[in-house]
């Protein structure tokens, strides 16, 4: 039974593409030469190799009078496969023969022969995104060149899918998610690395995208098809109603708004036609030279990718200022929606009082800086959008809106950009380390962690260079639309400067890590280098361009796998993990010991996690009184033994000098019931140690003690213990005996004229004693 399910499965798939119908499809007729005299406004043209059928179906205006032979060049990437002089009139096509000057409408279907349709390779119906096009010249009788015209084909098939488009769009936002949880949990070893992962992918995407935006030449359909995949993280996403709203907003606020997509007229059918290949120059070239018409819009950089988007030119700023408002009312929406549904659990019942103790009591510090956390990631969208609106002036509401998200982008990362060193600096001044501060505050490592945990400690400062260089970036994308050559130039150079820069102080939290962003830069910088062949810079023929095309899309689309995957592993990892941070290297910094976790989530004892928290306070506080609170606990752990050594030898007494029958019974009916040499030996040693232990009354009226620097407050402890003042008693009890020198003499007594109370109860001296003689207690000599 498996067997034939998967037997369907497979056949179910190949089904429609063994029955999917071959064909060509050219929907697109430009010049290609100065004053033709044939041109196209509507063009559109299939062709059947099953039957060899031709349909076509356009509108032409020409000046031609007589008859004309044509020479047809068919170019697949760039290589010339066909060539063949067609003679008009012998082929049939009375339409062309003669040809009379004025406007020619055709509309039939021709059937191809056999030995033309032959010529064309079967590869050419199965290749997605194929870059195909032909070439016609036309000649009278007397070989003089009158026009030339030239079509670009597609046979239907393309990378750009829904599914791609969604499967790196949920797997990334799932990630970022999930760094926030973490991050808000408190296990932040993993909520760096996932962050750092998804934050390098997702400005991965972006880059991808951004070179794409270049205004060069012509970009390969595979090249610019994959782009258009990934389009989503610069919030170019399109929604059909949304689409007639923003029409209508730009209508109403003064602009004038473009109908490529939606209009029905002839012309405009033919304007939509000749834009879907968008990849052709009104820029002279050397071998290959195109031009535009009155019917003809040729859409470059920026309008191609939001054509390509099925997205208005009009319509591309404000496409991506929604989608960017809507998913921060999303994020903040889903933050809200936790805390009042953790709140709503414990007033239920369905969850005890102190779990997300940290989360609820500083949630709308964790709100601003997940909000920040997203404004960094559309920093790139918001700029490159707002600057290119200031060229493209859509209406004036648009660009008042433009300029309040430059304000918006740029004011926040600056300011926390600024606040990140305010606090780096200071805690470097106090205490030698960035990280004390910036991992020690939680108040600082909730709201502005996201500049700077991906890092290394000491390399906080990394996000400003990464900021400076995607606002170079963006000034260029949008300001020289008008030059390719430009663009393409100096992009690769800063991502060449960005490139050595990573490589040289690798700032990432660890080494995989690093690795990680370098080999993301480095297919950054090649795409960048891939695109300066695209514009036409070294002057080189179509066929290296059409070549590097597929490389551009075989090597992104392997590395987006490769890193999709890996996102996926760790996603994996921390969800089934329940401790996520052990899966995990440590990272190399000391952010570890200056971080505080979360101790009340109901799994610690919170005076054990208070005075645990204590002693990590002292350890980071070391500069300060390190040999009083060294000798403090030195003290601490001599008691501490001495009670285990008095134990010892109590339990080891009594195991030795167990009473007989006799004994206990003569000791039951015993009117005195006088205490055993066990018991009385016993007693002694426990009010030796009561000796140098404060009772309880002392304990709860002493004020708590603070340590300098710290904000933590040292309570004293469950067990009554008495060893937070076991320091101060040994000082107390050194001040007040005396000097011996070794001949047995005293010294002069110090100034110190207060001598500490005596406990009369902790003597072992009779009332006939001399109170002047001298008494041995726990080795001490009292006079």
């Amino acid at each position: 039974m498996r067997l034939m399910i998967l037997w369907w499965a497979v056949y179910s798939l190949m089904v429609p593409a063994a029955i999917a119908k071959r064909t060509l499809v050219a929907t697109s007729l430009v010049t290609c030469m100065e004053n033709s005299q044939l041109t196209a406004s509507s063009f559109n043209v299939t062709f059947n190799p099953d039957d060899r059928s031709l349909h076509y179906s356009l509108t032409m205006a020409t000046q031609i009078d007589g008859n004309i032979t044509a020479e047809v060049e068919v170019y697949a990437y760039g290589f010339r496969i066909i060539t063949q002089n067609v003679d008009l009139c012998e082929v049939g096509w009375k339409q062309f023969c003669p040809l009379n000057p004025g406007n020619v409408q055709v509309d039939s279907i021709q059937y191809v022969p056999q030995h033309y349709a032959n010529q064309i390779p079967g590869i050419a119906y199965q290749v997605p995104d194929i870059d195909a096009y032909a070439r016609v010249r036309v000649y009278n009788n007397q070989s003089e060149n009158l026009a030339c015209v030239q079509a670009f084909f597609s046979n239907g098939k393309t990378v750009s899918q829904t599914g791609v488009k969604w499967a790196t769009a949920v797997v990334a936002g799932i990630g970022l998610l999930l760094s926030a949880l973490l991050s808000t949990f408190g296990n932040s070893t993993a909520a760096s690395h996932i962050s750092a992962n998804t934050m390098s992918l997702f400005l991965y995407f972006q880059s991808v995208v951004v070179v794409s935006m270049e205004h060069v030449h012509r970009v390969p359909p595979i090249a610019e098809a994959w782009a258009e995949n990934l389009a989503w993280s610069m919030g170019l996403i399109r929604i059909s109603f949304m689409q007639r709203i923003f029409r209508w907003y730009i209508e109403s606020t003064g602009g004038n708004p473009s109908l490529y997509l939606t209009s029905r007229t002839v012309s405009l059918l033919t304007q939509r036609s000749l834009e879907y290949l968008d990849y052709f120059g009104l820029v002279k070239r050397a071998t290959n030279v195109l031009y535009g018409n009155s019917n003809v819009v040729i859409f470059r950089g920026i309008e191609r990718l939001g054509y390509s988007s099925n997205i208005e030119n009009t319509s591309i700023v404000a496409t991506g200022f929604t989608f960017f408002i809507l998913c921060g009312y999303v994020l903040a929406g889903f933050i809200m929606a936790c805390k009042y549904s953790i709140e709503l659990s414990i007033r239920c019942g369905w969850m005890r009082n102190d779990r997300f103790l940290t989360f609820r009591q500083n949630w709308k510090t964790v709100l601003k800086g997940s909000l920040l956390r997203y404004i960094y990631i559309g920093f790139t969208q918001m700029l490159i959008l707002s600057f290119w609106e200031f060229t493209k002036r859509d209406s004036p509401a648009v660009i008042v809106i433009a300029c309040f998200f430059i304000v918006l982008s740029l004011g926040l990362m600056l300011w926390a950009a600024y606040r990140t060193w305010y606090f780096a600096t200071q805690s470097i001044q106090m205490h030698n380390n960035p990280a004390a501060y910036l991992y020690g505050d939680e108040v600082v490592l909730n709201k502005y962690g996201f500049f700077y945990t991906m890092f290394n400690a000491r390399r906080y400062w990394w996000n400003i260079a990464i900021l400076s260089y995607i606002f170079v970036k963006a000034v260029f994308i949008a300001f020289a639309q008008a030059s390719g050559k430009t663009q393409s130039l100096v992009v690769f150079i800063i991502d060449l400067v960005y490139f050595i820069a990573l490589i040289y102080y690798k700032p990432y939290l660890d080494k995989p890590t690093n690795i990680m962003s370098i080999f993301i830069s480095t297919v950054t910088l090649v795409n960048s280098f891939l695109f300066m062949f695209f514009s036409d810079l070294f002057n080189q023929s179509y066929t290296v361009s059409a070549v590097m095309g597929w490389i551009f899309f075989i090597m992104n689309a392997a590395f987006s796998l490769i890193l999709l995957l890996m996102l996926l592993t760790f996603i994996g990892i921390i969800i089934f993990s329940k401790n996520p941070d052990s899966k995990f290297r440590p990272i190399r910094d000391d952010r570890t010991s200056f971080q505080r976790y979360n101790a009340n989530d109901g799994t610690v004892n919170p005076k054990v996690a208070n005075e645990l928290m204590a002693l990590g306070d002292v350890a980071n506080d070391h500069d300060e009184n390190w040999e009083s609170h060294l000798y403090d606990q030195q003290m601490s752990a001599k008691v501490l033994d001495e009670e285990k050594s008095s134990m010892n030898n109590e339990n080891s007494s009594s195991s030795t000098d167990k009473p007989t029958l006799s004994e206990k019974i003569l000791r039951k009916f015993s009117l005195n019931r006088t205490k055993s040499k066990v018991e009385r030996d016993s007693n002694d040693e426990s009010n030796d140690i009561t000796r140098l232990t404060p009772d309880s009354d002392q304990l709860s009226n002493s004020p708590p003690k603070k340590y300098p620097g710290v904000t933590h407050i040292r309570q004293a402890s469950d067990s009554q213990n008495g060893l937070i003042n076991s320091y101060e008693q040994e000082e107390s009890f050194k001040l007040n005996q005396p000097d011996i020198m070794e001949d047995g003499k005293e010294l002069p007594p110090k100034s110190i004229s207060r001598m500490p109370e005596r406990d009369i109860s902790l003597d072992s001296m009779t009332n006939d004693q001399d109170p002047t003689q001298k008494t041995d207690i726990l080795g001490s000599k009292f006079i």
